[in-house]
């Protein structure tokens, strides 16, 4: 049964008394549920611990079951669905590398000092065995919207070539609900150690691994040949310098032979010279200082 308390308007008095009961309510039941245990707990007990009468708890929630989904939901809208919003604008900017992280710090982050959620999801998988459609519940609403936000991203970058978008995003996700329930909920701290920024760095390198390297097109360097399409030469012959608001070791620049090669390859695939790419690099600084003698 859907909590009534959603149909209160913040701007009426009375129904904020009404939302404060139903906060009580679900505060009471938390308690209860935490210590006692799911089928333990009783609406009475419920009652008692919210301070309410029962007539208000049987007003919003029909049974035992309806109000500990209606708990589930919400601390899933609390602690998961803000910070997986898709209407986050900033939430998937970035190069996958950037956004893997991002994602990951937010999965870590909003389990890890939550103590009460941590007990919780406990609660969920002591009481799974008796009660399943409680724990369906949980991962209707915590691990389906972020695996479908996972999946959807992976699927929006090919350059990754991931085979199987469905099974990476359980891959990514299965790996740091894993390390949360080792570290915090199973207290293996000591027994299998592993730093947090550690995992993550490796998970997002497994998942990048095969990432195809951004090359520039023809297009991006049409302005450079519109630009300087030849450098001109003077009366006797030389060429004139055309950087001179550049630094001076930009002016002149020895490759070794692999960047030699690296640099053929490259203006072969953009129908350029080689001569047209050493300007664009020098303008934009784009070489490997292994591969530079300056």
């Amino acid at each position: 049964m859907k909590n009534k308390s959603k149909q209160i308007e913040s701007n009426n008095p009375d129904r904020l008394l009404l939302a404060d009961k139903v906060d009580a309510i679900l505060a009471g039941a938390m308690q209860e549920f935490l210590a006692h245990g799911y089928a333990a707990t009783t609406m009475d007990k419920i009652t008692a611990a919210a301070g309410v009468s029962k007539t208000t708890v049987y007003s919003y929630f029909q049974d035992k079951e309806g109000l500990f989904i209606t708990l589930v939901e919400r601390l899933a809208q609390e602690n998961y669905r803000e910070a997986f919003s898709p209407q986050d604008s900033q939430l998937l900017v970035g190069e996958p590398q950037v956004v893997l992280r991002r994602l990951a710090l937010n999965i870590v982050e909003q389990i890890n000092p939550k103590e009460e959620l941590l007990s919780l999801v406990r609660l969920i998988i002591g009481e799974s065995g008796r009660f399943p459609s409680l724990a369906q519940v949980f991962v209707r609403n915590v691990d389906k919207p972020v695996l479908e936000l996972l999946c959807q991203y992976f699927a929006d970058h090919p350059e990754l070539q991931l085979p199987d978008p469905e099974v990476t995003a359980r891959i990514f996700l299965g790996t740091l609900v894993h390390f949360v329930i080792l570290q915090h909920i199973l207290h293996c701290q000591q027994i299998l150690p592993m730093e947090r920024d550690r995992l993550i760095d490796n998970l997002i390198q497994l998942i990048t691994i095969n990432q195809t390297p951004k090359i520039a097109t023809a297009d991006q360097y049409s302005g450079t040949r519109q630009k300087s399409p030849r450098r001109k030469r003077t009366s006797s012959g030389k060429f004139e310098m055309d950087y001179g608001s550049e630094p001076k070791h930009l002016r002149s620049i020895r490759l070794t032979d692999t960047a030699w090669e690296k640099l053929a390859a490259l203006a072969a695939e953009n129908d350029l010279t080689r001569s047209e790419m050493i300007e664009i690099f020098a303008r934009q600084g784009c070489f490997d200082s292994q591969e530079v003698e300056s």
